[in-house]
């Protein structure tokens, strides 16, 4: 059995319908009317022979046979996104632009200091630098919004179709400023003793926060009182710094201008440990400027003795 293989343009309409689960919604944003997509969306089902969505009042809904094909769908608009992109960068490769996804401590500390080397390179590439959530900044990747995430390499952030490649291990821990009271105690600290101060929420990650939760809890001690949550991680660091509000995020912050003036404390095991690395699309290392500016930043933890001995080389 032949049919008539559907273009770009209706998958890639078919998949902005499929991610804002509304005609509505999905017209604005490829910025058509709503009618031309709906004739486009019908158009893909009547190619297809079967229906995509389930439409009702609030929206549209994924049929059985719609999620298969946007699994599909998906991967070919991103391949041919990548394709077109790869070209450019080879046919234009003095002006190319890499797009990197960061976290907070990634963005501030590791990025610049590893921009200059890069660019020592690569002279004329331009670099644009994302940070915020971590499931915003891998859903980007996913989507094709950005080339490279660099951050902590967890579950959620490994993808079918991408490499990952660990640079080094970190560990969440507490801090709080040099002059706070626990900061004088010698020796592990009491997990109780820990719960007796308030903490500040850096509110960008509740997988981080249920850690320290988790880890109370396995003690006897019960949860941390936040008084106060931001998605800012320079005001969680400010807070700390300069009251005594203790802050639990990676160690890296301690070592790292957002956290000058703070000292991670003792405890009887680490809390959490994790990978550092990056995650990027297969086949994206085989492009000399990504995988310089990944080179240049696994060269930043070897000069700052971050880097562990079982990350892998570049």
């Amino acid at each position: 059995m032949s049919f008539e293989v559907p273009n770009l343009t209706l998958l890639k309409h078919f998949v902005t319908v499929a991610e804002d689960r509304a005609i509505s919604k999905a017209a604005k944003r490829l910025r058509i009317s709503q009618p031309a997509l709906s004739k486009n969306i019908k158009r893909l089902e009547e190619l297809l022979g079967t229906r995509l969505f389930e439409r009702h009042s609030g929206g549209a809904d994924l049929t059985q046979t719609g999620l298969a094909f946007f699994n599909r769908a998906r991967v070919i608009g991103l391949e041919y996104e990548h394709a077109i992109q790869e070209i450019r960068n080879l046919l234009s490769e003095q002006d190319a632009t890499i797009r990197i996804a960061a976290g907070p401590i990634w963005s501030s500390t590791i990025v610049p200091a590893a921009a200059s080397r890069f660019h020592r390179r690569f002279p004329r590439h331009r670099l644009s630098v994302q940070t915020g959530p971590v499931d915003q900044l891998i859903d980007d990747l996913r989507l094709g919004r950005v080339d490279i995430f660099a951050g902590a390499v967890i579950a959620k952030s490994r993808l079918p179709g991408f490499t990952s490649r660990r640079v080094a291990k970190a560990q969440l821990g507490i801090m709080c400023a040099e002059h706070h009271p626990l900061a004088k105690a010698d020796g592990p600290l009491d997990p109780m003793q820990l719960v007796a101060y308030p903490f500040v929420s850096f509110n960008q990650n509740r997988d981080v926060l249920k850690s320290l939760s988790d880890w109370l809890k396995e003690r006897g001690a019960p949860p941390p009182r936040y008084l106060l949550e931001t998605s800012s991680i320079y005001t969680c660091a400010e807070l700390a710094r300069s009251g005594d509000y203790l802050f639990y995020e990676s160690t890296m912050v301690a070592g790292s201008p957002i956290g000058r003036g703070l000292v991670a404390l003792q405890t009887e095991k680490p809390i959490f440990q994790f990978d550092l690395g990056f995650v990027f699309r297969q086949g994206l290392e085989r492009l000399a400027p990504h995988n310089g500016l990944m080179k240049a930043m696994m060269e930043v933890f070897e000069d700052r003795g971050l880097r562990s001995s079982s990350a892998e080389p570049g």
